[in-house]
């Protein structure tokens, strides 16, 4: 076997790269992979991110789940899961190489809360994409 490649890190650029070129012009600055301390919405933030092996015996493949937090603070609920599905169409069956690896993706599902009950204005929701990775 040739030397495991860091497919989680390519996962998470690969979702960037994918919602940074996807997403309607006006959200695609709204896309982190991390927040400085009292960023404000709306914003897509990069959330937890898990792997599993699916490859075979001296065989790197995996599938790789990333979760998208969308969080946007307005009086209706709507806009929020407008940018939901906007997130979903920037994922869902696409193909790309990242760093020597290849990642094809698949829409695994979203949801959406209520309002804040701090402010009652904010409202988040999340996706899950999954990324199946391996060597190009």
């Amino acid at each position: 076997m040739t030397q495991l490649l860091d497919l989680m890190t390519g996962a998470q650029d690969a979702v960037v790269q994918l919602l940074r070129a996807q997403l309607p012009a006006e959200q695609r600055g709204m896309v982190r992979h991390s927040l400085k301390q009292g960023t404000q919405p709306p914003f897509h933030l990069i959330g937890d991110i898990a792997s599993a092996d699916i490859g075979g015996k001296d065989e790197q493949a995996e599938d790789i789940e990333v979760d998208i937090h969308t969080v946007y603070r307005g009086v209706d609920r709507r806009e929020l899961l407008a940018m939901l599905h906007q997130v979903r169409l920037a994922v869902t069956d696409r193909r790309l190489v990242i760093d020597g690896a290849q990642f094809r993706t698949s829409w695994a599902g979203a949801s959406a809360g209520a309002a804040s009950t701090t402010d009652g204005v904010t409202y988040a929701g999340v996706t899950t994409v999954i990324l199946t990775a391996e060597p190009a």
